[in-house]
């Protein structure tokens, strides 16, 4: 299966604006933590470089972990995914920016208080695909990225809800410029 572009448009649409209606219809039953809370900031200063620097490394350190041989097949799985997308700067910053700000502002502001930091984190991963029992490479890299997800719960605990979508933000940036990458040198499938 290949997505379209117009479908990556609408699940990016989708992801920004129902992502944080559902986070706001959770919190709409919560006594202890209110929507608009999540927004507070103390220093954006601080945050935003703190979370573009955590993103940055934990993509690189993916990309690593993507070179290493039991990982290769994932790596492939995800460049055939995207393959035929036709990724320009505007749609990796676009698509990037949507899961960062809808699905932090869900995981992170709406469900990581309710659940717990690491519970929030594991069903992220979980829901993305990352964890499949019928394919063990796939749910290696998806341990990984429940560590990722979890210092993204950690940048809300120590800073804000904006260092996570910095963080959350660069590493999709990082991660599609590498996909973009890898799906080019990709043989052309034959009929």
């Amino acid at each position: 299966m290949k997505l379209t572009k117009s479908a990556m448009f609408a699940l990016s649409v989708f992801t920004l604006f129902g992502f944080s209606g559902i986070a706001y219809f959770i919190l709409s039953f919560s006594d202890e933590v209110q929507y608009f809370e999540m927004f507070a900031y103390d220093n954006l200063l601080y945050s935003i470089p703190a979370g573009l620097g955590f993103g940055a490394l934990g993509a690189l350190i993916g990309i690593l972990l993507l070179k290493l041989p039991p990982l290769k097949e994932t790596s492939t799985f995800y460049a055939n995914f995207f393959k035929g997308l036709d990724l320009h700067w505007t749609d990796i910053l676009f698509y990037s920016f949507c899961a960062g700000v809808g699905e932090e502002i869900l995981f992170r502001g709406a469900l990581q208080p309710l659940l717990g930091l690491w519970l929030a984190a594991i069903v992220f991963v979980i829901l993305h695909g990352y964890i499949s029992s019928k394919d063990w490479r796939k749910s290696m890299y998806g341990v990984f990225l429940i560590f990722i997800s979890a210092g993204f719960g950690y940048l809300v605990v120590y800073f804000d809800i904006y260092a996570a979508m910095a963080a959350h933000f660069i590493f999709d940036v990082i991660m599609f410029v590498k996909i973009r990458k890898d799906s080019e040198s990709l043989v052309p499938e034959t009929d």
